[in-house]
């Protein structure tokens, strides 16, 4: 079988996509790690970010999880760091 599609890993194993969203964040993790530790590889840092950007829309399929979903706590969260920004609680 050929598959034309990244989007068809979750038809093939949902739990691995699981499994390898998981290991993505954590490889993401190490790489800010990594540059903050002034060790910044900046393609490396690209890949990590684009490797869980591809796992996200895994996960928002695996899950049934509609962009607006999503969009609605970007939104709260983008506004909450907002307020926190203007009365100096971001710490």
């Amino acid at each position: 079988m050929e598959y034309n599609n990244y989007m068809q890993a979750v038809e093939v194993d949902k739990d691995l996509c699981t499994t390898i969203a998981m290991e993505e964040c954590s490889e993401l993790i190490q790489a800010i790690s990594k540059g903050k530790r002034g060790k910044l590889d900046k393609d490396n840092l690209a890949e990590e970010i684009a490797d869980v950007r591809i796992c996200m829309s895994w996960l928002m399929n695996i899950f049934n999880i509609e962009f607006e979903e999503v969009n609605k706590w970007i939104d709260f969260k983008e506004d909450r760091i907002t307020k926190r920004l203007n009365k100096g609680e971001f710490k």
